[in-house]
Formats: C-alpha cells, structure tokens, sequence
C-alpha cells in the first residue's frame, strides 16, 4: 500500500468518525462544522489583539440547518462565551438573521463578564449589567 492511499483512507476514516460523533448527517453539516473550526482558531488568535473588532470570515453558502454542527464544534472545542458569540453572529448574518452580542458583567459575588447574542440566547440582563453591544457586521 502507498502512503498517500493510506493517508487518504485514514482521512475518510476520521471525517466518517467526526460525523457520527456530531452527528452531521444533515446536507452541509460537516461543511459547516469545517467552518466553525477555522472561525473559531482565528477568533482565539486575533481576540487578544484586535479585541471587539475581531471579524469572523463569513461561511460559505450552506443551508441554515447547520447552525447545529457550529454549536456542536463550539461546544467540544471549548469556546468562552464571548468567542462562541462572534462565530454565531457571523454565521446567523450570512442567513440573514443580524444579531448583537451584549457584553456584560457582575459584579455581586467579585466580577464576572459574560457575552450572549441578543434575541437568539437567553437573555441575562437580570443578573450581568450591559457594558457594550457588538453590532452584527459584514
């Protein structure tokens, strides 16, 4: 057997596996689960230096069924509340559903901040104190 068939049956093999984990089935699942990947790297490595001004590279033309293989990668992949808003905000604008993200913080129990999309997550205004809003951007 040759290296590169081997490679590529070890790739099928890892892509058959990554659907079943994320349960991507659905027409362009994986595509867009790709997507979230790629985001969300970018997000983590331009945050820190560009902070709010941070943009996501807009998804590919995929179905909008696929916000639930974004979710899930975001979800394994560990993102903070303000990194998974920025990926979501891009893809929900490339559907044409334009969404805020609020950033806000606590300060009862010592300070905590937290993001969410407005009109799309739970609203936490009741407990988090609104600092600055993101508007959605192409």
């Amino acid at each position: 057997m040759r290296p590169a068939t081997s490679l590529r049956r070890l790739r099928r093999r890892a892509v058959r596996r990554l659907r079943r984990r994320l349960g991507l089935v659905r027409h362009g699942g994986l595509s867009a689960a790709r997507w979230a990947d790629r985001s969300l790297r970018a997000v983590r490595r331009e945050l820190p230096t560009d902070g709010l001004r941070t943009r996501v590279v807009p998804p590919p033309d995929l179905p909008g069924t696929g916000l639930e293989a974004v979710e899930a990668v975001l979800r394994r992949r560990g993102a903070t509340c303000l990194q998974r808003c920025l990926v979501v905000q891009a893809w929900l604008l490339a559907h044409g559903q334009p969404r805020e993200v609020v950033v806000a913080a606590s300060v009862s129990d010592g300070f905590a901040a937290h993001a969410w999309l407005d009109g799309h997550d739970e609203d936490e205004s009741a407990t988090y104190r609104e600092l600055t809003r993101v508007p959605a951007r192409g």
